[in-house]
């Protein structure tokens, strides 16, 4: 009873600090998005696929391995986890230090080739909060381990908050201020906020690590560099070939498209008019990365929390070797993935264009075809939201490297599909779509069946028969209805009406029904 009530707390204070973050990160990028336009979303979406291999290479395996060593025994001792502490700060921080000049170098020299000096001067004002994202990782993967999820979860917030705040006024002052060169200005202070805030959220947890653990007993553990980067290197591993699949967008796709006559791109997609943009390509780009996926990928962040909420207490079970509590917990898991991510990605899908419209306003051309992107990745997001508590699965199960052999596979198939499709005229971006989409598909039937090789869970599927189906019926009737009786209200207010019935209405049979309720 006390683990599943440590489960349930856990994944309640990540699962609702998640959203919180989400809403807060939306509530950063939607003015952002209206203020720079989709070309200035193409510049910001391509300098942080640059940085992000670099990133995730330092950060990505932090947070799980502290976790692991701490739910597994450091985390009962606090000499312990400052010996961890100080390990981690020393060999991580080494890490950042040399992925700082590696992007840097990289960014130099794409920028220059294909004459966006925006994309350089980006990365470079990224790069600081490698450093600082390196120590928040310690420090979370210390409360996470230890089950103190609160920690986490406020320093979040804290660093989302600041961003919207920091990010949306000096991106609008600067675009008040600074007449000419005005995108570019914007564009700087939309960089900048992301290294600041994140110097803000490192002195939070920094502060917070002083109070709570301020020992000078000697540890009894030995953990040894050897130990941690053979913890952290293969999750990194399975996140940096994520982020390669989108340097790959960048770096090779976007100069594909580049080559491709304007004529061409525009003939592509007859249903939108873009003559005015200047730089098609990177438009093309922008609507792709910056609004369709900035929304696909809020509906597999519902399913991160409850991976990471789920991480300490299967491994704890794995260290006890206790089959029954895995298995349980492991569909837990997988329950509670589906009944989250389904109704979001079907409502999405439902409504593209009146939530696209709602975020980001109407901006003709590019919310129409953001829409027909949106409408064909949304429901790949319930496959894709499930990579995050199966990878969870098999973290806690020590076996990292089976993830990154899945994710190596598909991003390897996914960038030569992407590669070979880009360079059809009449397919251009598109290719990125459909790559996409084979990717995740990949990902979940691969993991899945890694998964069960490993425990025998139930039928993924099983899960998914109740929320597909009640979640379609509902949204065909209240789609019906936005159509035929709520067509004179404004979108966004039509939008929002229609998302709060389908959430109360999916709530209440979810709760009629107990679907939830753990019967064994």
């Amino acid at each position: 009873m006390t683990n599943d009530n440590t489960f349930l707390k856990s994944t309640a204070i990540l699962g609702l600090s998640g959203i919180v973050v989400k809403i807060l990160s939306a509530a950063y990028r939607i003015p952002l998005t209206r203020m720079i336009g989709a070309e200035g979303m193409g510049q910001y979406t391509a300098a942080f696929n640059i940085f992000m291999p670099f990133f995730s290479l330092a950060t990505a395996g932090i947070t799980p391995t502290i976790s692991r060593l701490c739910a597994a025994g450091a985390g009962r001792n606090r000499a312990d986890v400052v010996a961890v502490k100080k390990k981690a700060g020393i060999c991580f921080g080494i890490v950042s230090r040399l992925m700082i000049v590696a992007a840097l170098i990289v960014s130099f020299v794409y920028s220059g080739y294909i004459d966006s000096p925006m994309i350089f001067t980006g990365v470079a004002l990224l790069c600081p909060n490698l450093f600082f994202a390196t120590f928040e990782a310690v420090y979370k993967g210390i409360s996470q381990g230890s089950m103190n999820m609160t920690v986490s979860a406020k320093a979040s917030m804290l660093e989302s908050r600041s961003k919207t705040v920091i990010g949306v006024c000096s991106v609008y002052f600067a675009g008040m201020i600074i007449r000419e060169n005005r995108g570019d200005a914007q564009l700087i202070c939309a960089f900048a906020t992301v290294s600041i805030c994140g110097f803000i959220c490192w002195v939070y947890l920094w502060q917070d690590f002083r109070k709570r653990y301020t020992v000078k007993e000697k540890s009894s553990i030995n953990v040894t560099a050897g130990v941690l980067f053979s913890m952290a290197v293969p999750i990194s591993m399975s996140a940096l070939v994520v982020a390669v699949s989108n340097f790959c967008d960048t770096v090779v796709c976007l100069s594909i498209v580049k080559s491709i006559p304007d004529n061409v791109l525009m003939a592509a997609y007859p249903f939108v008019s873009f003559t005015a943009v200047e730089e098609k390509a990177i438009w093309l780009f922008g609507v792709y990365q910056g609004l369709c996926l900035s929304v696909v990928n809020l509906i597999p962040s519902l399913s991160a929390a409850i991976g990471s909420s789920g991480l300490p207490l299967i491994t704890r079970a794995v260290q006890e070797g206790n089959p029954t509590v895995i298995r349980r917990q492991t569909d837990r898991l997988i329950n509670l993935t589906a009944m989250c991510v389904v109704p979001v990605s079907m409502f999405v899908m439902f409504f593209a264009h009146d939530v696209l419209i709602t975020l980001y306003g109407d901006n003709g051309a590019q919310t129409t075809l953001a829409a027909y992107f949106l409408r064909i990745m949304a429901p790949v997001a319930i496959v894709s939201a499930f990579s995050f508590p199966l990878n969870s699965i098999m973290h806690a199960a020590g076996r990292s490297s089976t993830v990154f052999r899945i994710l190596l596979v598909s991003c390897g198939i996914k960038v030569l599909l992407s590669t070979r499709l880009c360079s059809v005229g009449d397919i251009n971006i598109m290719g990125c779509v459909i790559s996409q989409i084979v990717f995740h598909v990949m990902v979940f039937i691969l993991s899945l069946g890694a998964v069960r090789s490993v425990y025998p869970v139930k039928n993924v599927f099983s899960h998914l028969i109740y929320p597909v189906m009640l979640s379609y019926v509902l949204l065909t009737f209240i789609r019906s209805v936005a159509d035929f009786v709520l067509y004179s209200i404004p979108t966004a207010f039509r939008t929002l009406f229609c998302g709060g019935v389908f959430v109360l209405v999916y709530l209440a049979a979810i709760i009629f029904t107990g679907i939830l309720i753990d019967k064994r």
